[in-house]
């Protein structure tokens, strides 16, 4: 009898690509949307709740902001279980480095707010230091293994447009 062995070895550290021959295909070569899979470490998870609350009260600025973008499908901040790390996720159209630099333009204020909880920040506010920022954010983005989108050739400004068509 074969008995399949087990990948026992760790996750990879943020920002690091599955190895080779691990990534999933699902057949979509023009996909156009990008993810964001920001992974936060907490200085301290009992803060959890206070930037919890600091997010809560930056909602409505995050969503005029994000809206006001054209290219953000979906964004979400999601905490750990134990408090231990909050996940940025986000998917959008275009370029990982340009996508950054509008936070930067119109959420620098919450993104510096956000960092002074997270281990490892880079220097703040990320306005003044937006290379860092920028950084910081690729080095935290874990990489996707595959994607599936229903609509892999549609843009945000697209769907906007034909939303309005109707």
């Amino acid at each position: 009898m074969i008995v399949p062995s087990i990948d026992t070895s760790p996750a990879p550290a943020p920002g690091v690509a599955p190895p080779k021959g691990l990534e999933l295909q699902f057949g979509v070569e023009k996909q156009v949307q990008n993810a964001l899979n920001l992974y936060l470490p907490m200085k301290n998870p009992t803060q959890m709740p206070a930037l919890l609350a600091l997010l809560l009260a930056a909602a409505p600025k995050v969503h005029d902001a994000l809206a006001g973008l054209h290219y953000v499908h979906f964004a979400r901040f999601l905490p750990s279980y134990d408090g231990s790390a909050l996940w940025v996720i986000t998917a959008y159209d275009g370029g990982l480095e340009s996508y950054i630099m509008d936070f930067v333009a119109v959420l620098g204020d919450q993104f510096t707010e956000i960092l002074q909880f997270i281990a490892g920040a880079p220097p703040l506010p990320v306005q003044k230091y937006a290379t860092e920022f920028t950084q910081f954010i690729m080095s935290h983005n874990l990489s996707q293994v595959g994607v599936w989108s229903a609509y892999p050739e549609i843009t945000v400004i697209d769907i906007l447009r034909g939303a309005r068509a109707l």
